[in-house]
């Protein structure tokens, strides 16, 4: 391969050069990001029973389609929810799907088949499978006090940027729809003799469109239109309506008619207290450039403004710049890095050959960069991460190569040969040391689920870029070192990293039996440390946002919940630390970040974005708000907090509790809440126990009905239109038709005394008093029931105080319950961050066999011999020695990406010991004795370990240092375990050797058969 290499160098160069100009034009054109992208597995099915109690939605609708849902292999759980009226349906698929397209599909199936068992009246089902989407942007609509001119002009907005390049699609949001209200007097109606029917079969007949044909003049077709339908609300007013006695009056006579927002209220936004509707844009994930599509959003909104005068579009929430600052910041990381990474090379190896080895660094960048975007990647933190990781490793390969070509080269040997026997002597060890890296991170790679999809950009650009630096370190480096490299003087040759190696070589020849109890010893101490590290699945993001949820009592109408979420609005904003506050009320708002929960509408929910000045003034305000909501609001539930990070989660402790009887379940719930309240870390400690809401029941006198020509669907029909009101007809001059509402005057707000006097109809256009055909009664019903996969359920969910772990929260609740246990037959599943890290392990175990079987692979493959391979795979043990300590100092929690440093800083401390035998093997093949060979394998190999150990912590500093939630516990894991694995390494690993291994590996025996 070297005699190839020597005679292609052109043809070399210029691939490299060619590979490296396709990274800068990748670099500049590919698809950006803040995050990675996660499969559609999160869906919502909304199923509408107008009128039904919650007890009959669970049987009705709930238990049919739970049953037909629990057939579709591809569902992994079902939560679903049954209020009065409505039934929801909360669908995961398995993590193992990635075809989400025909599991939904199947679900639709189920639906249909469902469907096919609900009652008549059942009304609308939808099934959103791309729950998960966020908008790039948010735009907010103001400056008119109409809502219905405020949804116009968003309409109109929507229109203006449907075309923008990378657009996926526009929706608007807290706007209105329109109604015209026919309000009905009902003491008129009893005057005059009409009955509700009478008017909207008049109203039917009136409205109708009825072709008139044409007649020939003159050769030319002429339209005849006859006046068919209402054209105006002037003329809806003076429809006649018949009386009995064959008269006639005008529908004002008898109703009130005006045009106005639907009925009843629909979700509301505010921008930092006025009322806005909102306008989201959704960009094409995975192959638009969000910075460039922000851009163009931005040009085209500067050139239409002016058409929109005097109403203002502001940006709500805007993602772009959120992903220029994200990247801006690893990139400026990225940048720290390499440079201190090059001071340490030049440090540690001289001008020349640190040179040399930091231009391998724009290479395997710029080549890694472009052949990730050949791929599809798409560039994001995770990306950008998992190269600046990868700095500090990829240049072991060219530390070691240009040592041992200066080496040569001192020892007085030709050019070419020293570059023909360094090849040959280190293309199998770095091979299996890259090849040992790359089996590290094989399970992150190979792993499946949410947790999965959205680290995978680590191991994709590490193994990448390791493989890409082996490749150049054993063609483009040697070529560059051969011809750049020339011999030392003797005495530049010496240096206090020399007479470093040589110590601890003599230490390890005189003292393996010490070292190898010292490294005992330190390994058990640092183990110890575990019960003091507190564990976190994902830490919180860093953006200085608070976000308030507000939960109003089952029942509560809309207009109560906007006035308590409008005081505690005015009371945040006597905060001097309220820099903007977003208010919705009736829906969560929009989902700007993907880790927020999406919720259906419901009339008693809200949710409030409260923006700080820094990251630290949310502290504060969270403090705050909790104290003050608490004391002010008794009737609000709020749970108040900072965006998170991760797959997205209800809290992040979730206990769900299953018992068949519905009070001993009741029973353990609440003792489950005491539990946690009481225990340390838990803040905003709830439960969806279902405390009930009033109700009343008109009980219809079947026989006495009859005597007046009436039943019971006419009796439920007139007081269902009484409140909210029936459709009669539709007012078809605007872009979209407008319903007419017959109602009472006073609709949802009529009174009780009100609601029991009003007059049912017979066919005969007859009024009964409802008091003749029915009696009263109140009773108090469920309000919600919930189930998980068909099985009734309630959860407790808590929120954790700063510096808190969910494993805190856990021990605190099971020390509760271990005094005073749950009732018996109780059974508890744990969600949130335990849910979610339990998942990422077993996914990452179920691959951890074929990572194992790839580094026993390279290994066996390098060595062939099993006692080498125990040897260096005990440097692993060694490496917690600095793990546990280096976390717990820090202040650092134990989570997934703490792992991510563990699975990292295993590849690496593999790799030096691979090194490490390499060299012991060689002597041993020269007739060196053990401790002879192993000291001169610490000797020779003391100083690339220590650069290769200083390039990977110096590289991964800016990590440790910034000011991101996510990374510094990753970047710890990787400096304190490697500071304290390097030296173990150096010492405990060739100590053993001493003992295990006395001379080379044997060649087989040819022994007869």
């Amino acid at each position: 391969m070297t005699s190839r290499l020597l005679k292609f160098q052109r043809l070399l160069g210029m691939i490299v050069v060619m590979m490296g100009v396709l990274g800068v034009a990748a670099y500049s054109t590919m698809p950006r990001q803040e995050d990675p992208s996660f499969p559609y597995r999160a869906g919502l099915i909304t199923v509408s029973y107008p009128g039904a109690s919650a007890e009959a939605v669970e049987r009705l609708v709930l238990e049919p389609l739970s049953d037909e849902l629990r057939q579709v292999e591809e569902i992994d759980s079902v939560q679903a929810t049954g209020r009065t009226g409505v039934a929801v349906f909360r669908i995961r698929l398995n993590d193992t799907i990635y075809d989400t397209d025909s599991a939904w599909d199947r679900v639709r199936q189920a639906m249909d088949r469902a469907r096919l068992e609900f009652p008549n009246d059942v009304g609308q089902m939808v099934l959103d499978d791309r729950m998960i989407d966020i908008p790039a942007i948010i735009l907010a609509v103001s400056g008119s006090s109409s809502v219905a001119e405020l949804s116009d002009v968003a309409e109109r907005l929507k229109g203006n940027l449907s075309d923008i390049r990378g657009m996926s699609r526009v929706e608007l949001q807290a706007d209105t729809d329109e109604q015209i209200t026919l309000a009905l007097d009902d003491a008129a109606m009893y005057r005059l003799g009409v009955s509700p029917a009478r008017v909207l079969n008049t109203l039917a007949q009136r409205n109708q469109t009825i072709p008139g044909g044409y007649v020939v003049s003159e050769g030319r077709r002429v339209s005849v239109l006859p006046n068919s339908e209402f054209e105006s609300i002037e003329a809806i007013r003076a429809t006649p309506i018949e009386l009995p006695d064959g008269s006639q009056v005008p529908l004002a006579a008898a109703a009130d008619v005006w045009r106005g927002p639907a009925e009843p209220r629909q979700p509301e936004a505010w921008f930092d207290g006025e009322r806005v509707v909102l306008v989201n844009l959704y960009m094409e994930e995975g192959s638009t450039d969000a910075i460039r599509f922000g851009e163009r959003v931005r040009e085209r909104l500067a050139l239409i403004e002016g058409d929109f005068e005097p109403y203002q579009i502001r940006e709500m929430f805007f993602q772009p710049d959120k992903v220029q600052e994200r990247l801006d910041n690893l990139a400026l990381s990225l940048l720290f890095s390499v440079l201190i990474i090059v001071a340490v090379v030049f440090t540690g190896m001289g001008i020349r050959m640190g040179l040399l080895v930091a231009s391998i660094l724009p290479m395997v960048a710029l080549i890694s960069v472009g052949l990730y975007d050949l791929g599809g990647g798409v560039l994001h933190q995770i990306a950008v991460i998992g190269m600046v990781i990868s700095l500090g490793i990829l240049i072991d390969n060219a530390i070691v190569i240009v040592e041992s070509i200066q080496g040569h080269l001192d020892d007085g040997m030709r050019r070419l040969d020293a570059l023909t026997r360094a090849v040959k002597d280190l293309a199998g060890p770095l091979g299996a040391s890259t090849g040992t890296t790359l089996a590290a991170f094989a399970p992150l790679l190979l792993s499946k689920g949410g947790t999965a999809d959205f680290t995978r950009g680590v191991p994709v650009m590490i193994m990448l870029t390791l493989s890409v630096s082996y490749l150049l370190a054993i063609s483009a480096v040697p070529l560059l070192a051969a011809r750049f490299l020339k011999p030392r003087e003797e005495q530049a040759r010496e240096s206090w990293l020399i007479g470093f190696a040589r110590s601890l070589g003599s230490l390890v020849s005189r003292r393996p039996g010490t070292l190898i109890l010292a490294g005992t010893v330190l390994v058990a101490a640092s183990v110890s440390m575990t019960p003091f590290m507190k564990k976190q699945f994902f830490p919180n993001a860093d953006r200085p946002q608070v976000i308030v949820e507000m939960y109003m009592p089952e029942g509560t109408d809309q207009d109560r919940t906007s006035a308590v979420a409008a005081d505690l609005e005015r009371a945040i904003r006597t905060r001097e630390n309220a820099v903007q506050i977003h208010r919705f009320t009736g829906f969560t708002g929009p989902s700007f970040y993907y880790n927020l929960q999406r919720e259906p509408a419901a009339p008693n929910r809200g949710r409030m974005v409260v923006e700080t000045p820094t990251l630290e003034d949310t502290t504060e305000m969270v403090r705050w708000i909790r104290a003050y909501a608490s004391q002010e609001f008794p009737e609000l539930q709020v749970t108040v907090g900072i965006l998170g990070q991760g797959p997205p989660r209800p809290a992040p402790v979730e206990v769900r509790v299953y018992h068949p009887d519905d009070e001993t379940r009741a029973q353990a719930v609440e003792q489950v809440y005491s539990a946690l309240r009481s225990a340390e870390g838990t803040v905003d400690v709830r439960h969806n126990l279902d405390l009930g809401v009033p109700s009343i029941a008109i009980n219809v006198d079947d026989a006495s009905a009859a005597r007046f020509g009436l039943d019971r669907s006419d009796v439920a029909q007139s007081l269902y239109g009484q409140s909210f009101g029936v459709v009669a007809e539709q007012y078809r001059q605007e872009d979209d038709p407008i319903p007419l509402v017959l109602r009472s005057r006073e609709g949802i707000n009529l009174s009780l005394s009100r609601l029991l006097s009003i007059n049912i109809y017979n066919d005969q256009g007859d009024a009964v008093p409802l008091s003749a055909i029915a009696t009263v009664e109140t009773n108090w019903e469920s309000a919600a029931l919930y189930q998980r996969n068909g099985t009734r359920m309630n959860s407790v969910w808590s929120n954790l105080r700063v510096g808190y772990g969910f494993s805190q929260a856990l021990e605190g609740l099971d020390a509760a319950l271990a005094e005073n246990p749950l009732p018996e037959g109780t059974r508890l599943e744990m969600g949130g961050d335990a849910e979610g890290s339990g998942e990422a392990n077993d996914a990452l175990l179920t691959t951890a066999p074929i990572g194992l079987l790839l580094l026993l692979f390279f290994l066996l493959l390098q060595f062939n011999s099993f006692r080498r391979v125990g040897i260096i795979l005990l440097t692993v043990p060694l490496a917690t020695v600095g793990i546990f300590p280096g976390l717990v100092l820090s202040g650092s929690p134990f989570g997934f990406q703490s792992l991510l440093g563990v699975i990292a800083l295993v590849g690496i401390v593999v790799n030096n010991a691979i090194v490490l035998l390499d060299v012991m093997d060689r002597q041993l093949e020269k007739g060196d004795e053990i401790r002879d060979a192993v000291r001169k394998a610490v000797e020779q190999r003391t100083r690339p370990i220590l650069l290769t150990t200083a390039t990977t912590v110096a590289g991964l500093l800016p990590l440790a240092f910034s000011s991101s939630t996510l990374w510094p516990p990753m970047a710890w894991a990787i400096i304190s375990g490697l500071l304290a694995s390097t030296v173990l390494t150096l010492l405990v690993v060739p100590s053993v050797c001493i003992y295990v291994i006395k001379c080379r590996v044997a060649d087989p025996v040819n022994a007869p058969a």
